[in-house]
This record gives C-alpha cells, structure tokens and sequence, in this order.
C-alpha cells in the first residue's frame, strides 16, 4: 500500500478524500489481480460484454439453407434470412460500504501525513484498506454466484431476466421443448438421472443427434466437452471418466501434458472434467445456490461453440466504483464501492 502523504496545508475534508480516493482505488485494481475475477467466468464459458446502455435486446440470425438448384434460364429464388427469437436484459447495481471513525475523517480533514499520526489512525487506515479488499472480493463472489446460478437456476422460468429467466424461445435454459425458430420443431437439452456412464454418454449423444440450432440443423461437435459439476460430484466423475485409465494427458506425445491432465477419453469422446466452486455454497438471503439439488447437478457444455455465439455473457456497465461521502444526518462517512452487471443466457443448444 502506498504512503500516504496529504500536506494540504489545510484543514480540508474535500482536499484530503481527494487525495486518499486514488489510493482506495489503487487497492481495488490490486485486489481484482490477485483474486483471479475470469475463474469461474471461464469455467461456464462465459464472455464479457460492454453493453452501450444498462437494458437492451440480442437479437439472433438464423443460419444459412441449402440453395435451389435451377436450369440455365431459370431465375434464382431469392434467400429468405430469417431472424431468430429475441432475448432481453437489464442490468443492475451492487453495492457495499465501510462506515470511517470520527477519528480518522479528522485526520483526513487536517491533511496530516500517516507517518506523524497516531496508532488509533493507523489501525483505521487498515482497516479502511481490509475493508475495501472485502468489498472488491465481494463483487466477485457476487458474480461468481450469479454465474452459477445462472446454471442452478435454468430448470424453470422464476424470473424476467438473469439467473432463472427464459431462453429466448420462451422456456426454461434447460427444457425438453425448446423451439427451432425456422421449423417450428422442438428439441431436448434436459436429461434426467444422477452422473452416471450411461447418463454421461446420453448427455454426449444429445449434443451430436439432438440439439439444434435455429435452421434444424445439429449442432457441431467441439474437439473436447466439458462436463461441469460441482465439488460434491467431483470423485464420481473423475472414477466415471477415468474407468478404463484413458487420462488425455498420458497420452500426449512421449511426455505428460499438464494442460489434459483434466481431460479424459471416454468412449471415443474427449471429456475435460470441470469442477465449479460456488454450487451448494450460501447465497446472499441465506438460501443454497442449486437448492436441494446442488449437490447432484452436472452439466455438459460445449464450451468452444459457447463462447464462439456468446452463449452465456456479464454485461457490466461499470466496474469497481469507489466513492468517499459524508451523511450529514448522522455525521458518518463512509466508503461505498459498487458496480452494474448482471448475467444473462442466450443458447441453450450449447448446453445438456
């Protein structure tokens, strides 16, 4: 943490907060590095996104169709491009704050250098600096919560937008009736059954035979799935996928490869095992993110066509804003760090 050194020269609130608010900041850009805030972004395939206002729609386009074929005086038919479903999305603000002693909003109005102060101020400037850490680690555990429950919550429509909402074909992320925009026909991303090999291989069939983008077609297969699931089904899955001992990594050339050492060759797919950190943990009102069933959820994702269609995306507004300011009516001050985001989903057909 750098010094701090105000020598205003004045007994001045707003001279001091404007000296020590870059500091606060330099706090928050150091916290964000070390945290790590992609970790479970990446994990679930999600993108970022920088939306140009805080709501707004995503539209998509429905893939290319077979041309006609015609004899040599024939006219060609003209294309039809048909649109996709529609989705909306709205954005909100969360916040946090740390309330600042008397004592130490005195120091900061005389302007006084931390070297020449007290204990009691140094204890508060360490603490202001713990707090704005907690509340940087807060926004990520906010998004990290959001992420997960943006897949925990995809059973059923709960809400308008974010986690629980619809897929733009107007049910649930995951469904046994989601709609081919150009056909009118229905597909399945939903099976049902504890993680088991047979589930497992239905789940990997039904991204290859069953899904279906918006023009009937399949869906293309990535070089590797991801099967998703949280810390309580990490060991059935790794004694599922490494039955026979086929580990990817053992196999890459004549040395390991410690980027497959999660990667598994399960009959005739490549499956890499991903294991989320946030299902079954608290949620902010006290309720378990995933519910009852958090610890039985699993997924499996293609994760290359996931972030190649922006299936799942955070939309932030802005990031860590911190704010010094005083109540009058109670004669507090306080820090406030907060930030506008939300997550949305947008293809079920990359997801089982």
């Amino acid at each position: 943490m750098a010094t701090v050194a105000f020598n205003t020269g004045s007994a001045n609130y707003a001279e001091g907060k404007s000296l020590l608010s870059p500091l606060i900041q330099e706090i928050v850009d150091q916290t964000i590095e070390q945290v790590g805030l992609d970790e479970e972004l990446e994990k679930y395939g999600f993108v970022r996104e920088t939306p140009l206002t805080p709501d707004g729609v995503i539209t998509s386009m429905v893939g290319p169709e077979l041309l006609a074929q015609i004899d040599e005086d024939e006219e060609a038919p003209v294309i039809t491009i048909l649109q996709g479903f529609e989705k909306g999305y709205t954005l909100k603000t969360f916040a946090g704050q740390h309330k600042i002693t008397k004592v130490f909003k005195k120091w900061i109005e005389n302007g006084a250098q931390i070297s020449g102060a007290d204990s009691s101020v140094k204890a508060e400037l360490n603490k202001l600096k713990d707090a704005v850490v907690r509340l940087t680690q807060g926004r990520i555990l906010t998004i990290n919560a959001l992420v997960a429950k943006t897949f925990a919550n995809g059973f059923s429509v709960t809400a308008a937008y974010g986690p629980g909402s619809a897929s733009p074909d107007g049910v649930a992320l995951f469904s046994a009736s989601h709609v081919i925009k150009k056909t009118g026909g229905t597909f399945s991303n939903l099976i049902s059954g504890a993680l088991t090999a047979t589930t497992l291989q239905n789940a990997l069939q039904a991204h290859k035979l069953t899904l279906r983008s918006g023009n009937g077609f399949r869906i293309k297969s990535p070089a590797v799935f991801d099967l998703i699931v949280g810390r309580a089904l990490e060991q059935t899955a790794r004694v599922i996928l490494n039955s026979t001992s086929d580990q990817a990594g053992l196999y890459a050339g004549t040395a390991n490869n410690a980027n497959l050492l999660n990667t598994f060759m399960f009959d005739g797919n490549k499956v890499r095992l991903t294991v989320v950190d946030m299902l079954g943990q608290p949620d902010k009102d006290g309720s378990v993110i995933g519910g009852a069933n958090a610890d039985t959820m699993w997924f499996v994702l293609n994760k290359e066509l996931a972030m190649q269609v922006k299936a799942f995306r955070l939309f932030t507004l802005w990031d860590n804003e911190v704010t010094m300011y005083e109540n009058e009516a109670t004669s507090s001050t306080f820090v406030k760090l907060d930030s506008h985001f939300m997550t949305e989903s947008f293809n079920p057909e990359v997801i089982v």
